[in-house]
């Protein structure tokens, strides 16, 4: 199994509502109050949330752009979405699991609702031949100029299959860029559950013959 250094990681969540929620329902003012909170919150400043209005009813969306245009949450009508991306040590991914922490405490979602999870990282190899050999068991001809691998996997105490992705990656030289997509309803304990997501990541990555080393402390 190859064991990779990671450059760059980053995680989405995408949660729709079960119904579009209304401009005087989804109660902005309110919302945006409380991802200000720094203690509840995501101790946003009020100059980093921006609302965009263009109808009475459902025609809204609520930006915040923070960490450096690194993090990013969205909301409108139908869903909302929280985002981090460009992290790179141990510490960025306790801010990352800390947030989004706070984003699911915040939002209260109905436990019935389900999350969509993106996660994705590139990890380097020590050359790109060492790379491209990697690629190369997913090359089925060869008329395929750049082989990639894609398969859903089921790991265990993960209800839902995770679907990967591992190309080659366009960002950092001579590593692979390996991406998870899966979901899960919103109705866990969340510190241990958000804590538990890069092992999941790992495991199913393991599948492949893959796996990574611990998030670096600095870069």
């Amino acid at each position: 199994m190859d064991i990779l250094p990671v450059e760059l990681f980053g995680v989405l969540v995408d949660v729709p509502f079960p119904t579009p929620l209304g401009i005087k329902s989804a109660d902005l003012d309110e919302f945006g109050a409380r991802i200000c909170d720094p203690e509840k919150g995501l101790g946003l400043r009020s100059e980093q949330v921006r609302l965009k209005k263009w109808d009475e009813l459902f025609g809204y969306e609520l930006v915040a752009n923070f960490f450096g245009d690194n993090g990013t949450l969205t909301r409108t009508a139908e869903r909302v979405k929280l985002g981090v991306r460009n992290a790179r040590t141990a510490s960025d991914w306790n801010v990352i699991h800390q947030t989004v922490l706070r984003f699911y405490n915040l939002m209260e979602f109905d436990p019935k609702s389900v999350s969509a999870l993106s996660a994705h990282l590139h990890a380097k190899f020590p050359s790109p031949e060492e790379r491209d050999d990697f690629l190369a068991q997913f090359a089925q001809s060869g008329a395929i100029a750049r082989p990639a691998g894609l398969g859903y996997v089921q790991i265990a105490d993960w209800e839902k299959d995770i679907r990967v992705l591992i190309e080659r990656s366009n960002v950092v030289p001579d590593a692979l860029f390996i991406a998870w997509d899966t979901q899960f309803v919103n109705a866990q304990d969340w510190d241990t559950f958000l804590g538990s997501l890069p092992t999941v990541m790992e495991n199913s990555a393991n599948i492949f013959e893959l796996g990574f080393e611990p998030f670096r402390q600095q870069v």
